[in-house]
């Protein structure tokens, strides 16, 4: 497994250098509705929206495995109790005497 995320950076990191040397022309970065804007080179914007991407979706995954762990507790806690309920019912009274 460990062979597979090597081979991944490496070709991840690969595809960077790529687009980086081959977008290195100078474009105009503005936010529209403020009077603000930038010369930056097209890599830049690429890699940007890229780790933008990644972030995000990084932020999704872990709420959503936040929300799961919790449920996971409660399903947990909820099972143990009705366990012990379960072997309440089931178990003989200690003054009973086994036919």
């Amino acid at each position: 497994m460990r062979i597979l995320a090597f081979a991944a950076f490496v070709i991840f990191t690969a595809f960077c250098i790529i687009a980086a040397v081959s977008n290195r022309t100078d474009v105009f970065f503005s936010l529209h509705p403020l009077p603000f804007g930038w010369d930056v080179p097209l890599y830049v914007i690429l890699f940007a929206g890229i780790f933008i991407g990644l972030g995000a979706g990084a932020l999704v995954m872990t709420i959503k495995s936040v929300k799961q762990a919790h449920h996971n507790r409660q399903q947990t806690k909820k099972i143990l109790a009705l366990e012990k309920q379960l072997k309440d019912v089931t178990a003989p009274e200690p003054n009973e005497t086994t036919k």
